[in-house]
């Protein structure tokens, strides 16, 4: 289970920070606290339950926001906005902290980062092996798509796997495409974007270049599901995608 970028683990009872690495080993209240939450995230949680929830033990209204400080301080300024404190009631967990399903793979101890960091390399091979080597008629190869933005100088790259992605994502897209072109502004060159196989992960690199500088950020969307409405103007904001 997912805080932004914050693993709630379970089993080992801690918060993991999956950018930093970092963790915050949970004491018996904030570990309370935390599962309550993401249990009944975007529904306000009453102090009065939590402190129940601990009996026999006595936990005060106190008790608990000195948990949920620790917590926010961890979770860090970007995601801490995530658990919201509702004047006379309680606390709640905003939805979009999504479940995320634990896979067995080798590959999902692999970091943001370092994912970013491959699919960026694979997409510089790709131009490398295109821009430098000639094809026989038999075979076919062709660099990803790009969508120049309608009134700004930034380009959307989306990356296929294979023809069965392209027919599925291509369309999807296109309309991410048209809404990113509705950004006041712009401040990313070029923004790399693919989806997983199965299409339930977004992923996103994005290039600027500053005083000769080049910059990276990556951003990783979880739990995707078929529909792509969640992506707005102000998603688009929040996660830094325009200005």
């Amino acid at each position: 289970m997912f805080i932004g970028p914050v693993r709630f683990d379970v089993e080992l009872r801690q918060l993991v920070n999956t950018e930093s690495a970092q963790a915050l080993k949970l004491s018996n209240i904030e570990f309370l606290v935390i599962n309550e939450l993401i249990s009944f995230r975007g529904q306000v949680v009453s102090t009065e339950s939590m402190c129940t929830l601990l009996l026999p033990k006595v936990v005060t209204a106190q008790d608990i926001t000195i948990a949920i400080t620790n917590i926010k301080a961890f979770l860090g300024a970007n995601t801490a906005s995530m658990i919201e404190v509702v004047t006379n009631q309680g606390y709640l967990l905003h939805v979009k902290s999504r479940r995320l399903q634990m896979h067995s793979s080798p590959y999902a101890a692999f970091s943001i980062k370092q994912f970013s960091l491959l699919l960026l390399l694979g997409v510089m091979l790709v131009i490398f092996l295109a821009t430098h080597f000639k094809t026989t008629e038999n075979i076919r190869f062709s660099l990803p798509e790009q969508i120049l933005l309608d009134g700004k100088s930034s380009v959307l790259v989306p990356i296929y796997n294979s023809d069965a992605e392209l027919d599925s994502y291509q369309s999807k897209f296109r309309e991410v495409a048209i809404k990113l072109e509705q950004c006041e502004a712009q401040m990313w060159d070029k923004i790399y974007t693919s989806a997983s196989p199965s299409g339930d992960m977004l992923h996103f690199v994005m290039q600027a270049e500053n005083d000769k500088v080049m910059n990276f950020e990556n951003l990783k969307v979880l739990n995707v599901g078929d529909s792509w409405n969640f992506i707005n103007d102000s998603w688009l904001q929040e996660y830094g995608l325009c200005e």
